[in-house]
């Protein structure tokens, strides 16, 4: 299963740089250097999360780096530098896909806070649901701020402050409030019927390659 997923990475990759030459090739063709730009911006924003993870020493599975390449490949180099979000309800996918990824991200940070692969207290678990929620909204607010930052300081409308006024931004992050709901909602089958998942894995394998004693257990079991 490593290597499949070793493989699957260089091929997202490899995807990602061809897509990147193929974008700059037609935003200088066409001369739109808005679009070169945001090619620059979308060959250093896959670097922000293996970034976070070295300044907090932690490591990254495979897997979390496949997802983080597809997502930032739709999200920043197919939206912003090939015009992805000029495509009507785009970008409301990709802010309900960052909402699924983000909420992820906050079940595999809660648990590393407590240092518990499963958290064992039952008010924890209550917890762990707000915190599932609250780290995903916070996100996505951070980032309608960062849009509402760019109107303001650059006169670039990514916010569509002047076609929508506030209903991009509130459906925006309605979208990724939907998105965090549906990880609730698998982290809730996986504590109340044991349902494991895609994502429940995600977080288990990162939890064992980030923790000592849970890699030592891991080892006595074998």
């Amino acid at each position: 299963m490593h290597q499949k997923y070793d493989k699957l990475l260089k091929v997202s990759i490899a995807i990602y740089v061809i897509t990147s030459i193929i974008g700059f090739v037609y935003n200088f063709q066409i001369k739109n250097m808005t679009g070169v730009g945001m090619g620059l911006v979308a060959l250093i924003t896959p670097l922000i999360l293996p970034l976070a993870l070295k300044i907090l020493k932690l490591k990254a599975t495979n897997e979390i780096h496949i997802l983080n390449v597809v997502f930032v490949y739709f999200a920043s180099l197919i939206g912003s530098c090939l015009g992805g979000y000029t495509v009507p309800y785009f970008d409301k996918v990709v802010h309900f896909f960052s909402g699924i990824l983000f909420s992820v991200m906050a079940v595999m940070l809660y648990s590393w806070i407590k240092q518990e692969e499963k958290i064992k207290d039952q008010k924890d678990i209550y917890v762990l649901y707000l915190f599932i929620n609250n780290t995903n909204l916070a996100v996505a607010a951070l980032w309608e701020f960062y849009e509402y930052f760019m109107l303001i300081f650059f006169n670039n409308d990514c916010i569509n402050h002047y076609t929508t006024g506030v209903h991009d931004s509130i459906t925006d992050m309605l979208c990724a409030f939907v998105g965090g709901l549906f990880i609730i909602y698998l982290v809730y089958r996986y504590y109340t019927k044991g349902k494991q998942n895609f994502f429940i894995e995600l977080h288990q394998n990162f939890y064992r390659l980030n923790n000592k004693h849970a890699n030592q257990g891991q080892k006595e079991l074998n």
